[in-house]
């Protein structure tokens, strides 16, 4: 193998890595202000998003399940399907209950985000040379968590948008210093 052009390649490889991660991490930048300027509206577009996603896939999934009634499981699946699709549907009729389960979910979303990054900067800090971002942002996930757990029930329809859009904010700087050790050792 001729170890000339393999070189030029990884760096080309290496440089396109740190291209799409800075573009990444623009984006959840731009996406993380854009939710914390408008966080009640964020809250609810959120909110609505996971119902019509839930009404879908109950609607599809049940459609499927009435299809295959030659299976001794279609009853199964067929409840599970009409399950998530009664719970898009209150979604949609009770947005307020729509936005506190969201809230729940995103709770232990930000905590279990918090604890993986870092762990994942702790154990990448021998080879990465901002690590320290990668901690950061798992803090900062952390911190988003706790602040929603402990202003619960009252913080769901703002904060969780504010909140929300800040996790972004944080996770797109993240990306954009790492995507910036990756150019340095390129």
């Amino acid at each position: 193998m001729n170890t000339k052009t393999a070189a030029p390649l990884n760096c080309t490889v290496a440089q396109q890595a740190t291209r799409r991660l800075t573009i990444i991490g623009v984006v959840f930048v731009v996406v993380g202000l854009l939710v914390m300027l408008l966080p009640s509206i964020a809250t609810l577009a959120a909110e609505r998003l996971v119902a019509s996603m839930l009404i879908l896939w109950g609607g599809a999934g049940l459609w499927c399940m009435v299809e295959m009634r030659s299976a001794p499981e279609w009853r199964y699946g067929a409840g599970a399907f009409a399950f998530m699709l009664i719970v898009g549907l209150i979604f949609v009729i009770f947005p307020v209950a729509g936005i506190g389960t969201l809230s729940i979910l995103m709770i232990i979303a930000f905590l279990i985000e918090g604890i993986v990054f870092i762990l994942l900067g702790l154990r990448s800090s021998s080879y990465l040379a901002n690590w320290r971002w990668l901690v950061s942002s798992g803090a900062c996930s952390l911190i988003v968590g706790l602040i929603v757990v402990l202003g619960w029930p009252n913080s769901a329809p703002s904060m969780l948008g504010l909140l929300l859009g800040a996790n972004f904010l944080s996770n797109g700087l993240s990306l954009v210093m790492l995507s910036r050790s990756g150019r340095a050792t390129t």
